[in-house]
């Protein structure tokens, strides 16, 4: 594992030393800060990340059932709910299971790695 690769903060506090935190801080370890520090970077959580789908999904499903039991008919097609899918997962997220914060992030210094890294 190398600090060009996303990683949790506690992964990178743990496991990296800072360069800058043996020049200019006053701590008493040379660890780094990861998102304590003003150069971490979050990485947002991608649209294809397969919690966010997976609540999309069964979002769509819930408005096609919910649409066919009002009014009497046979449940639609769900991708013609994914607009209102994809808002409502978006409105509260953790209430679908999907982070609201990122979770993942990087050391600012060695510029943003690659994506797949």
């Amino acid at each position: 594992m190398s600090m060009s690769s996303f990683l949790k903060p506690k992964e990178a506090r743990e496991t990296f030393a800072c360069p800058l935190a043996r020049t200019f801080d006053k701590k008493a370890g040379p660890n780094c800060d990861a998102d304590k520090c003003i150069m971490w970077r979050w990485l947002p959580l991608p649209a294809s990340d397969p919690r966010f789908l997976g609540a999309i999904k069964r979002e769509e499903a819930m408005l096609a059932q919910e649409k066919a039991k009002e009014t009497g008919d046979k449940a639609k097609p769900q991708h013609l709910y994914h607009k209102k899918a994809v808002a409502n997962v978006m409105n509260d997220p953790e209430a679908y299971g999907v982070p609201a914060k990122p979770e993942l992030g990087w050391c600012g210094l060695g510029g943003k790695p690659e994506v797949g890294s």
